[in-house]
């Protein structure tokens, strides 16, 4: 009997097997695209292009920024942000310096963000201005030494920044006053210059992510994701997509939230394994937003889930 029924049901040009994968990271493929092609565009929000030559050296900043405030190999680094370049960023900051990063869902209450950080124990956070006050309120129950704040406006463009600055940002309860001991992550992420990420060793190995479980039964549980594992992730997700898309050309529009499994371990790691771009939905639930970004960025990729699809 055969042990693989699910093989004939493969696209006629999908391999049985991508054996032996290659030993990198998701860093070694960004670094490439940063080298071969520092114009590429990595990252697209609300108007604004990130570069891959942009990305190298922002997320390599916040690494050395990251090192400097005593953040090591081991260490876990959590992220309070919606679908933002901040969120990308910080992530691949937080992996050159050495770090796990563990990703948190926005609208947690603080007892629901208190758990994971109980039991994951981070010492860093970078969070969105408006979850601020939120984390502040439980940061004496953890273990947070270190707490980065980031205002949604610093990767707008410069009208809608200066739009949102008069309109939304005080009203909204995105401007906050900054705690002693805490920073801006536009300080920690600034270039100057030349910045060569820190002489950190990453192996495929390592761990790269704890995700949380949806606690379908019980509290959520915290799953490690080993940067190999994302190179696998991403390297068979594109095995299905390559008559489909154009690798180092196509954009992949992102309206599902990075702090979950199917963006960050599947979307994300497809995306920066082929050299695409990836187009940054902050909200996925805003109908109106994705409808008017979609003739913007003119995606090669849309991936969603049923209940968006029915939505539009």
């Amino acid at each position: 009997m055969e042990q693989t029924p699910w093989l004939s049901h493969y696209d006629k040009d999908v391999p049985r097997t991508l054996l032996p994968y290659p030993e990198r990271t998701l860093l070694d493929y960004i670094a490439d695209a940063a080298r071969e092609d520092p114009d590429l565009a990595a990252l697209l929000f609300k108007g604004l292009r990130i570069t891959y030559g942009e990305l190298e050296k922002l997320s390599n900043a916040f690494a050395v920024a990251l090192a400097d405030l005593g953040v090591k190999k081991g260490d876990r680094v959590a992220l309070l942000l919606p679908n933002c370049p901040q969120f990308i960023i910080a992530e691949l900051g937080a992996w050159k310096a050495g770090a796990t990063v563990l990703p948190l869902n926005p609208i947690y209450t603080e007892s629901e963000l208190q758990g994971p950080l109980l039991n994951c124990a981070p010492e860093t956070i970078v969070t969105l201005t408006l979850f601020y006050r939120r984390v502040k309120s439980i940061q004496p129950n953890t273990k947070l030494k270190r707490v980065i704040a980031t205002n949604i406006k610093e990767f707008l463009p410069p009208v809608l920044r200066f739009l949102f600055t008069l309109a939304k940002e005080k009203k909204e309860g995105h401007r906050i006053h900054l705690q002693p001991g805490d920073f801006w992550f536009s300080d920690l992420s600034k270039v100057k210059g030349f910045v060569r990420r820190p002489s950190v060793s990453i192996s495929p190995d390592d761990p790269a992510v704890i995700l949380l479980s949806g606690g379908t039964t019980g509290t959520p549980k915290g799953a490690v994701g080993t940067h190999h594992g994302l190179v696998i992730s991403g390297t068979q997700l594109n095995s299905w997509f390559r008559n489909l898309i154009e690798q180092w050309h196509d954009t992949f529009m992102l309206p599902l939230p990075l702090f979950h499994v199917y963006a960050n371990a599947g979307v994300q790691c497809s995306a920066f394994v082929g050299g695409n771009t990836l187009s940054l939905i902050p909200n996925p639930r805003d109908i109106k937003d994705i409808l008017h970004t979609i003739p913007k960025v003119r995606p090669g990729l849309f991936i969603s889930v049923p209940t968006l699809f029915n939505a539009l």
